[in-house]
């Protein structure tokens, strides 16, 4: 065999292993990624249900509402709270409409086993609206044309919940910039009002 044809080979043997390990780390990369997102739109839907469906049984007031931050705490499926409290905080406040002439709203919070800690993590503040919109809290207040309150009671519901990365491209999140970063971790939110 002659030089130029055994060194065309290598060559072509060289490039094409160099094509194989790049397009392996793509792809990879992608099949990583894919997994990540999935993982964390699940995780972040099941955030968005919990406090939107939490928010309006609460708002019926069927049961107390340690029995229903029990029952949101049992939650199972993609966020497993169960039995994992440093995954998540979750606060339910309740605020009553103005029962008198000159008597201001009654915010009543009640706050989750759960043990996540994080700056951008804040309870709702009785003292401040109890984190309800200047034009809700509005309709709590006395109305002496009606001599009650527009409405009787609003509920917020707020839960956070940690999404620790299942792959190495999860590790990737810090980078991505934003609130609610955490070393590589990603916080999750979601207010409900109902």
């Amino acid at each position: 065999m002659n030089w130029s044809l055994r060194n065309h080979l290598w060559s072509e043997q060289g490039s094409a292993t160099i094509e194989f390990a790049v397009s392996s780390i793509l792809f990879m990369f992608l099949a990583f990624a894919t997994i990540e997102y999935g993982v964390l739109y699940s995780e972040r839907h099941a955030v968005t249900t919990l406090a939107r469906e939490g928010a309006s049984l609460a708002s019926r007031n069927l049961t107390t509402n340690g029995n229903m931050m029990a029952m949101l705490e049992s939650t199972e499926g993609a966020l497993r709270l169960n039995g994992n409290p440093g995954k998540y905080s979750i606060f339910l406040a309740q605020i009553n409409g103005a029962t008198a002439a000159g008597n201001a709203p009654v915010c009543t919070v009640t706050t989750s086993n759960g043990t996540l800690s994080h700056p951008d993590i804040s309870a709702p503040d009785p003292g401040a609206q109890c984190d309800l919109p200047g034009n809700l809290y509005a309709y709590l207040q006395w109305d002496p044309a009606l001599g009650a309150a527009a409405v009787n009671q609003f509920t917020v519901l707020k839960v956070y919940y940690q999404h620790n990365p299942i792959t190495p491209v999860g590790g990737m999140t810090p980078f991505l910039g934003g609130p609610g970063h955490q070393g590589t971790n990603l916080l999750l939110a979601s207010r409900a009002i109902f």
